[in-house]
């Protein structure tokens, strides 16, 4: 891969990221007796034990909980994994990097890319369990594609900076892990936005910012909402919301590809 610095053609951008994501899969599923089933067998066992938690000890009151679950489970398990595995891409590398010279954004890339490939199979048992239970497709299922575009954009940008600080600081992994926990309970999957909205113990002013300053939160409103509900957005102004959250993500790719270019040419120095 013998680029420099200078402008790479579309085509070989896209021939090294696919190089890099068939590895990342191949490395991953090494040794595996079941290999890519464990894409779609790793969220199952956890909505299972959560379904139980939440729905048979808890007693959440959310009609038809797992399948409410799963469709934000997905993509959540997406973020945090290309958040997790995103971190350490660079150091992972830290050889390719060393020893040759081209555009170190492949490498973010084919690290979210590769978790994408394993959103997908998940969406896949999600739709063939659909065709099982009374749940109907609707012209609101294709939300999914720009609601995608808008979560791959904003990993992008946050997998950047984590991924820029770990090079210089270790505790980033262990930090981002905390706070990757964290934010799971600060987004709509084991419970509903209309829950939060509801609430009495919330102002008007919380419920707003709940939504507003979180990008993820009208995505997965729009997720569940597309493919459960159809139309009926369970709050009023939902596209004001989802455009916010299109701004976060393009200002954190922005951000993001501003610190990454600043250092991406001395990350072989610290590798």
């Amino acid at each position: 891969m013998g680029y420099g610095r200078g402008a790479v053609s579309p085509l070989r951008w896209s021939w090294a990221v696919s190089q890099l994501v068939r590895r990342d899969l191949k490395v991953r599923y090494k040794n595996s007796v079941l290999g890519f089933c464990w894409s779609f067998l790793n969220p199952l066992m956890q909505i299972v034990v959560m379904t139980i938690v939440f729905k048979y000890i808890i007693g959440s009151r959310i009609n038809n909980f797992s399948m409410e679950l799963f469709t934000c489970f997905l993509p959540w398990l997406f973020f945090a994994q290309s958040l997790n595995d995103g971190a350490v891409c660079v150091a992972k590398d830290n050889l390719l990097v060393r020893k040759y010279a081209f555009p170190r954004v492949i490498l973010p890339i084919a690290s979210i890319t590769s978790n994408l490939v394993h959103l997908f199979f998940g969406f896949l048992v999600l739709f063939a369990i659909f065709l099982v239970l009374p749940v109907h497709f609707n012209v609101y299922f294709f939300w999914v594609i720009p609601l995608l575009a808008i979560q791959f954009t904003f990993t992008l940008g946050l997998v950047l900076l984590v991924a820029t600080l770990q090079m210089y600081y270790e505790d980033i992994r262990f930090l981002l892990n905390s706070v990757v926990q964290l934010l799971f309970f600060l987004c709509p999957t084991v419970y509903t936005v209309e829950q939060v909205m509801e609430s009495a113990r919330l102002s008007p002013l919380w419920k707003e910012l709940y939504i507003l300053l979180n990008p993820l939160t009208p995505l997965f409103i729009g997720y569940r909402t597309a493919l459960l509900h159809g139309a009926e957005w369970p709050v009023a102004g939902y596209y004001s919301y989802l455009a916010v959250s299109a701004l976060w993500a393009l200002l954190f790719l922005g951000v993001g590809l501003l610190v990454w270019r600043r250092y991406e040419w001395h990350f072989a120095e610290v590798c």
